[in-house]
């Protein structure tokens, strides 16, 4: 298995709980459920290290990181004010088969009741919005947010409300896309993260 696709496995069960914050990574585990060397399993853990996922301790393993509430405070502040550089620069450069693709997202997201899938069918939106920017720094920094704010996600619980209203609120973007409507892109991705993060303050004691 490549590198890369052993970094995506590891983040994506960081990101979703199934490592859970302070979990010891085993180097030697990991080595054998992947059936790779050493090198690009380390390699993995040197850049969720760099993201903010795991802790290295040299000569003693790998943690995964615990959550910060204060960290995820400013992840939130600056979340919302790249949601509106995306939305613009989306509605101005995205293409027909991402436009199609985003359809297919939400028409998944209706079908769907298993909290876990819907955050990641809804991380796969964002993703898609994001990549749409044709903007590389800016993917990779709202990619970094994401997987910070996700994390905090999993440990809320959402409601029925909260999960019913996404489709909705998707569908308004994907209007807003086609009729490469900037400044409506814009508003509608503020609001929807802004809907976010009340969500998770309702969830949670900050």
């Amino acid at each position: 298995m490549a590198e890369n696709s052993i970094y995506t496995e590891i983040k994506r069960r960081i990101v979703l709980l199934d490592y859970e914050p302070g979990q010891v990574l085993r180097e030697k585990e990991l080595i054998e459920e992947f059936g790779v060397s050493r090198t690009p399993v380390r390699e993995a853990l040197i850049r969720l290290e760099a993201e903010g996922l795991v802790r290295i301790f040299p000569n003693q393993g790998t943690i995964v990181s615990e959550v910060s509430f204060q960290q995820l405070k400013d992840v939130f502040e600056i979340r919302s004010f790249l949601v509106r550089l995306t939305g613009q620069l989306a509605a101005a450069r995205i293409t027909q088969e991402e436009l199609d693709r985003l359809r297919e997202l939400i028409d998944r997201m209706k079908s769907e009741k298993d909290p876990k899938v819907l955050m990641r069918i809804d991380s796969e939106v964002h993703d898609l919005v994001n990549q749409a920017t044709k903007n590389d720094v800016l993917v990779k920094i709202l990619g970094m947010l994401r997987d910070q704010a996700v994390r905090i996600w999993t440990f809320s619980r959402a409601d029925d409300d909260y999960y019913g209203r996404l489709p909705g609120e998707f569908e308004e973007l994907l209007k807003a896309l086609e009729a490469r409507d900037e400044d409506a892109c814009a508003h509608i991705l503020e609001k929807h993260t802004r809907r976010f993060i009340e969500h998770i303050r309702s969830q949670l004691t900050w």
